[in-house]
């Protein structure tokens, strides 16, 4: 085997082994595996032959979700850490997400800044109980989450409001019902004399409180586990929850929230030792942004099996969209692109300008 060959080997090796990982192997595996990608698509198959027999003495656990408090298992299985497509499996990229995400610099402000973009269908309208039309209603917010307890806060909603019917048909029958409003006429700027809140299930945060969760991952699980188990059955519909699917949940907030580099480092280490987390490969999002898919299926509760997904950047290990997909659908029921975070020292300011 070539240089290349061999340290690839030697990194899924340690994978699979659950030892440390130094700073620089990981991450340079994804990015050699996008290359690899990228080089098959032009050359055939020799890459992918030799990337195959460099990692066939991997051991990975089962797949599958556990219950809560159950370890994931170590038996070895005749898989290697590699998706159909030749991309790296999810605890890989994950624990590649963690590495980078340890290195990045502690920063600091007055406020956390985010821009999304969110995307949704219409599910609501005055005094129907079924919409006979199919649309989808996409528009930017603005938050300034203050870090200084009695701090004000500030939205600023409805930006760049659109509405797409699926359809001519669907365009008629709306106009049918007289038009009736379907996304916010103007944007709204909203003032708040309260600090705004990230969510941990049920559990509110502030941002001050983000950013005393815990660097190390087995105390930022224990962390998880102890809120997890403080949550009602009764604050949940359909029904609470398993373990899993609430700290992929938390993960959607808190990887766009002021958590610290320590602490998004422990909670991509959690999210690792989560089995029935897939990696989808690579994938663009809404703004031609490259990334990998991580996605969660979700059985049906009683409302609907569907598919969860969030889309990380390899390269920064930032969050970059997270979407919602109905079983069978092929398109996002619901899609939040991440536009822009980070911290600002005054209200109103975005990241980069102050």
């Amino acid at each position: 085997m070539n240089d290349d060959q061999d340290q690839l080997a030697q990194a899924l090796r340690t994978l699979a082994h659950r030892e440390p990982v130094t700073p620089a192997p990981v991450p340079e595996l994804v990015r050699r595996g996008r290359r690899a990608r990228r080089t098959r698509a032009m050359a055939g198959s020799i890459a992918a032959t030799a990337l195959a027999s460099a990692a066939v003495v991997v051991v990975l656990g089962t797949g599958g979700v556990s219950p809560a408090g159950t370890p994931m298992s170590t038996a070895p299985t005749a898989s290697a850490p590699l998706t159909a497509d030749g991309s790296l499996d999810a605890r890989s990229v994950l624990l590649a997400a963690a590495e980078t995400a340890a290195r990045e610099p502690v920063t600091s402000g007055s406020y956390w800044y985010t821009r999304e973009r969110t995307s949704q269908p219409v599910h609501y309208l005055p005094r129907r109980e079924k919409i006979p039309f199919s649309a989808t209603v996409a528009s930017t917010q603005e938050s300034w989450y203050a870090s200084d307890k009695g701090a004000p806060s500030r939205t600023v909603t409805g930006q760049n409001a659109k509405v797409i019917f699926a359809s001519p048909a669907d365009e008629t029958k709306w106009k049918h019902l007289g038009s009736p409003p379907l996304a916010q006429e103007k944007s709204s700027t909203n003032d708040y004399d309260v600090q705004l809140f990230h969510l941990i299930g049920n559990h509110r945060f502030t941002a001050q409180r983000l950013l005393e969760l815990p660097t190390n991952k087995d105390r930022l699980e224990s962390r998880l586990r102890r809120l997890f188990d403080e949550e009602s059955r009764s604050d949940w519909w359909p029904a609470k929850p398993e373990f899993t699917e609430y700290v992929w949940s938390a993960a959607q907030d808190l990887l766009a929230g002021p958590i610290s580099p320590g602490t998004r480092a422990a909670l991509y280490r959690v999210l690792a030792e989560l089995p029935a987390i897939k990696s989808l490969g690579e994938v663009t999002d809404p703004l031609g942004r490259t990334g990998i898919a991580l996605s969660l299926t979700t059985a049906d509760k009683g409302d609907g099996a569907g598919e969860s997904r969030l889309i990380v950047d390899d390269d920064t290990a930032e969050l970059l969209c997270r979407e919602i997909r109905l079983q069978g659908q092929s398109a996002p029921s619901s899609q939040v692109t991440y536009e822009d975070m980070g911290w600002v020292s005054g209200l109103g300011e975005r990241p980069g300008t102050n």
